[in-house]
């Protein structure tokens, strides 16, 4: 398992695609999980929205529960 951090525009996006391309890798972003939970409304959703909106982190135990 490889993680690629950094800050806002940092590139992650960029070099996630050329692991995915070079390696096979699969690219898994939590950002857009939790787009899509927003999208869809759910309880953890709106929960993260707010959290989203004041900019601050979203729950470790919720962005882990997406990802399971």
């Amino acid at each position: 398992m490889t993680f690629i951090l950094g800050g806002p525009s940092s590139g992650k996006s960029t070099q996630a695609a050329k692991l995915v391309e070079e390696f096979g890798y699969k690219h898994l972003s939590v950002r857009a999980l939790i787009n899509d939970e927003i999208a869809k409304g759910t309880k953890m959703g709106k929960s993260m929205e707010q959290t989203v909106a004041q900019k601050e982190l979203v729950d470790f135990k919720d962005v882990n529960q997406l990802v399971i």
